[in-house]
């Protein structure tokens, strides 16, 4: 087995992308980059320089028929259903030629990969948007604790609620089911009819609330050699990160994941 280095890791996920795109584009299917990926094409023109993934979305009507019907050469799918033991509310395409191995796992050995996140409605009115957001949030600290192995670079509170939870699932192992019901309740409000949307499966809470009107209608960005769809505004970007276009200090200027990585 042979080693696979982030920049070759980059290149790798780069061309997934490229597939992603090729067949959302010639089966009508919605998609726009997004967070980091997002953030690098209007910052950087490509990758963050310390970053190490790919980050798409997708509406919720679009991402339920693109885990249906997508298929491309070297393409695997990793996404949650009721008979196999998937712990990620999201989805990632990878490259099954590849492995990769990192702090937590969703239950399936995955490769070199990009995430997949669905986008979905919110209800109107701030507060039972807030309602919502905290709901939705409880579901993600439950997942979190399913998934990650060793919480000890987390803040205390954290570890201790994990560590907490982890205790819980040895008794009742139900991780797939939460994984289910994240899904479910996410997927409660439709996209194309509501005000605000956001990421609910994952994320960042409060910050991922966003004016559809930011999202919809898409625009073509640059992002490394090749462009492709991404919101019509920047409001997602203010939304998350404030500033965007600041550097982060030097010393936040790092790889966070850096997972292991090899060909079969």
């Amino acid at each position: 087995m042979r080693d696979i280095a982030i920049d070759e890791a980059k290149i790798l996920q780069l061309e997934i992308l490229k597939k992603v795109a090729a067949f959302c584009d010639g089966n009508g299917i919605r998609y726009f980059i997004y967070y980091g990926t997002y953030l690098g094409a209007l910052r950087h023109g490509g990758f963050i320089p310390w970053d190490d993934d790919i980050d798409i979305c997708m509406p919720r009507p679009d991402y339920e028929r693109f885990l249906q019907t997508f298929e491309a050469e070297d393409c695997a799918l990793m996404t949650w259903t009721e008979d196999n033991e998937c712990l990620c509310p999201f989805s990632k395409v990878y490259d099954p030629r590849t492995e990769l191995h990192e702090n937590g796992g969703f239950g399936i050995q995955l490769g070199v990969n990009i995430d997949v996140f669905p986008m979905d409605g919110l209800p109107s009115g701030d507060r039972k948007i807030r309602n919502r957001i905290r709901f939705m949030r409880f579901y993600y600290v439950m997942q979190v604790a399913a998934t990650l192995d060793d919480p000890s670079q987390r803040a205390l509170s954290s570890r201790i609620v994990i560590t907490l939870i982890k205790a819980f699932y040895k008794l009742f192992p139900i991780e797939h089911y939460i994984t289910g019901r994240a899904i479910k309740h996410a997927s409660r409000y439709d996209f194309d009819s509501s005000e605000k949307v956001g990421i609910l499966v994952w994320g960042y809470g409060p910050r991922e609330v966003v004016r559809r009107d930011d999202i919809i209608p898409l625009r073509r960005v640059r992002f490394e050699d090749t462009e492709f769809w991404a919101p019509g505004t920047d409001g997602s970007l203010v939304a998350a990160y404030g500033d965007y276009m600041q550097l982060p200090p030097e010393d936040k200027q790092c790889y966070k994941h850096l997972p292991k990585m090899n060909w079969k």
